[in-house]
């Protein structure tokens, strides 16, 4: 059975603060929780646990584009590179 989260980011440790899978994200100090979203760090670092549909990245690398013959990584993910199931 897949844990559940309050938020699906959650099952992977948080790069910024450092929170660990199925903590709440905190404030720079660690002594409050935010309680209404995570860091965008970590929402990134979930997508990326999937390979992304749409430029082929695969897990845990960035997502790029084409532009004009070159490959310019982008600094978000692809929005149809959400996970489906937790890793």
């Amino acid at each position: 059975m897949t844990r559940r989260y309050r938020f699906p980011q959650m099952a992977v440790r948080c790069p910024w603060c450092r929170a660990a899978v199925g903590e709440l994200c905190t404030n720079p100090r660690g002594t409050q929780a935010r309680r209404r979203d995570t860091h965008d760090a970590r929402r990134l670092a979930w997508a990326m646990t999937t390979r992304c549909a749409e430029c082929h990245a695969d897990p845990g690398q960035a997502c790029t584009t084409e532009i004009h013959g070159h490959t310019i990584p982008l600094p978000d993910v692809h929005p149809t590179r959400t996970p489906t199931t937790t890793p």
